[in-house]
C-alpha cells in the first residue's frame, strides 16, 4: 500500500473520496488509517499520560528498567508444537478506548514480524449523486496474522459528510426502516432513502452484514461513538479479505457543494 507520512499527523494513510450531486459538487474524503498496537506495523498510538510506578533494578554490571516479576514463563516444546508463555504478568491484555487500543504484555512481541494489513486503494469516488438514486464505490481490506489470537479490524468516521462550512451535512443512513445503527446493519435498498453508510462482505466480516443489501452508518467520532468491528477472527489469518462498499444518496433539498469526511480503519492483532 502506498502512503505518505505528513509532518502534522504522523503515520497517517490518506484516502480521499469525492462525489457530486446533480446540481452540486459532493465530495467524500475518506481517511484510511492503520493503527496497530505497540508499534506493530505502521500506525499511530494515542496514549494518555498518567502517573505510574515501576521498579529500576541495577548493580555494577546491569540495569533493568521497568522490571516486571512474573510467576512463570518460558518455552515449552513437544514433538508437535512449540509454546511460549508468560503467567502472572501485571495488567496484560488489550485495553480499548473510543478510537485507540493498547496491547500490554510480552506476548504481543509475536505480532511484530507476522502481522500485516493493507487497503487496496485510498481514493473513493462516489461520482455524481442523483436524487432518488444511490452511488457506491468500494475498497478491499487484506489482513495476515500468525498469532493464534487472530485479529479485529475496527472502523469509524471523523464526522458525517459535510460541507467546508462544517454546518451542512448529508446525514448518516438509518436504512429502509430507520432501524440500523452504527453497531447494527439493516436492509438499505430503497433508493429514495438518503444518507451515507457502508456494507462489508468477505472473510470474517461482522455477522450483521447478512448480505450485500445490509448497511450501517460508521461510528461517528464527533459524537464520541466507539469504533465498531467490521472484520474479525480468533485464529491465524492468511490473506483474509473484506470488501467495504460505501454508499450515499440525497434528497432534492440537499444543498449544493463538496462534502467530505474521513474514515479510519484500525487493525489490531490478538494473541
Amino acid at each position: 500500500m502506498k502512503f505518505s507520512i505528513p509532518t502534522s499527523k504522523p503515520w497517517v494513510f490518506g484516502a480521499s473520496v469525492s462525489s457530486k450531486t446533480t446540481s452540486a459538487k459532493l465530495g467524500l474524503a475518506a481517511l484510511a488509517t492503520l493503527t496497530v498496537v505497540c508499534g506493530v506495523g505502521l500506525g499511530y498510538l494515542f496514549l494518555t499520560a498518567q502517573s505510574t510506578q515501576a521498579e529500576r533494578l541495577e548493580s555494577d554490571s546491569f540495569v533493568i528498567q521497568f522490571g516486571n516479576f512474573n510467576t512463570g514463563g518460558g518455552l515449552r516444546t513437544s514433538s508437535s508444537y512449540n509454546l511460549t508463555d508468560t503467567t502472572g504478568q501485571t495488567a496484560a491484555g488489550a485495553f480499548t478506548g473510543l478510537t485507540q487500543i493498547l496491547g500490554s504484555g510480552f506476548q504481543y512481541i509475536y505480532t511484530i514480524d507476522t502481522f500485516n494489513f493493507s487497503i487496496s486503494k485510498l481514493n473513493i469516488d462516489l461520482g455524481s449523486l442523483a436524487i432518488g438514486a444511490h452511488s457506491t464505490d468500494s475498497l478491499v481490506l487484506t489482513i495476515n496474522t500468525k498469532g493464534a489470537g487472530g485479529y479485529t479490524v475496527y472502523a469509524y468516521e471523523l464526522h458525517p459528510l459535510r460541507l467546508a462550512d462544517g454546518l451542512t451535512t448529508i446525514a448518516d443512513t438509518t436504512c429502509d426502516a430507520g432501524d440500523c445503527l452504527f453497531s447494527i446493519a439493516k436492509l438499505w435498498t430503497n433508493q429514495s432513502i438518503p444518507g451515507f453508510g457502508f456494507n462489508a462482505a468477505g472473510n470474517s466480516v461482522s455477522s450483521d452484514f447478512i448480505s450485500s443489501s445490509y448497511f450501517r452508518p460508521f461510528a461517528d467520532q464527533s459524537l464520541s461513538q466507539a469504533m465498531q468491528p467490521v472484520m474479525q477472527a480468533s485464529d491465524i489469518a492468511t490473506q483474509e479479505q473484506a470488501t467495504i462498499t460505501y454508499k450515499a444518496g440525497i434528497l432534492a433539498t440537499q444543498a449544493a457543494g463538496e462534502y467530505q469526511t474521513g474514515v479510519v480503519f484500525v487493525a489490531v492483532p490478538g494473541y
